[in-house]
């Protein structure tokens, strides 16, 4: 499995797994001058690039604090 990490100026962040089987991508927005929140989407792509699965989520300030504590709980992050 091959991981890459991508950033742009815009506010967006990719987060890429290339397996045999196909990429998965973890794709993070930020909304310029709206720091209060953040889009998340999840794609799944087969090995000839057709878009298995995609999901978005959005989630305001205080949901992202508590998504962040939850996963310090969890051991995921420092």
């Amino acid at each position: 499995m091959q991981t890459t990490f991508n950033a742009s100026d815009s506010g967006q962040a990719v987060i890429q797994n290339t397996t045999a089987a196909g990429i998965e991508k973890l794709v993070v927005n930020l909304h310029p001058g709206n720091d209060s929140m953040v889009d998340l989407q999840i794609r799944e792509e087969g090995p000839d690039a057709t878009q298995l699965v995609s999901s978005t989520i959005s989630i305001h300030q205080e949901g992202l604090q508590k998504l962040v504590e939850w996963l310090r709980n969890q051991g995921a992050v420092d």
